[in-house]
């Protein structure tokens, strides 16, 4: 196993970490959303939705890192990432690139716009709840195609 897998193998092994927490976080944010009354949160409730924001937020950072080195090991061109994209999207590991643009761009607006609008806050959350068991499955497709093509075993 070359030392490109064997990172890969590493990167994989740190991802399912993640994913555990993103599906504890997942859970435990059910009993809060949708979100009636913002102002009626508790600390608690306040404290479960910063750690799936979170933790969302890596696993798909962590993804996307995972598609790149994917994209090395294959000789592709990962100067841009819409080829890294494309590559992945050829090899059914996501269904669309503007489906994972759309997810990023989530993510990225739930972690650098500073909403105060509670319905947007609400719509927010909504999508990145409806958007991790998409992620989940591109971790699945990840981890299969891995096996696959390089004997990772994790």
């Amino acid at each position: 196993m070359t030392k490109h897998i064997q990172l890969i193998a590493r990167q994989l092994m740190y991802l399912q970490r993640l994913r555990e927490y993103l599906s504890y976080s997942s859970e435990r944010i059910q009993n809060i959303v949708p979100i009636a009354n913002w102002q009626s949160l508790g600390l608690q409730q306040h404290e479960i939705l910063a750690a799936f924001r979170i933790r969302f937020s890596e696993f798909q950072e962590h993804l996307g890192k995972i598609m790149r080195a994917i994209a090395i090991e294959e000789n592709i061109d990962v100067e841009r990432f819409g080829s890294v994209l494309a590559f992945m999207e050829k090899l059914n590991i996501i269904e669309s690139s503007d489906r994972w643009k759309l997810i990023r761009e989530l993510r990225n607006d739930i972690n650098h716009e500073y909403e105060e609008d509670s319905s947007r806050l609400t719509e927010f959350f909504a999508e990145i709840v409806k958007a991790t068991p998409e992620l989940f499955d591109i971790h699945n497709r990840l981890l299969t195609f891995c096996i696959d093509a390089y004997g990772i075993t994790i």
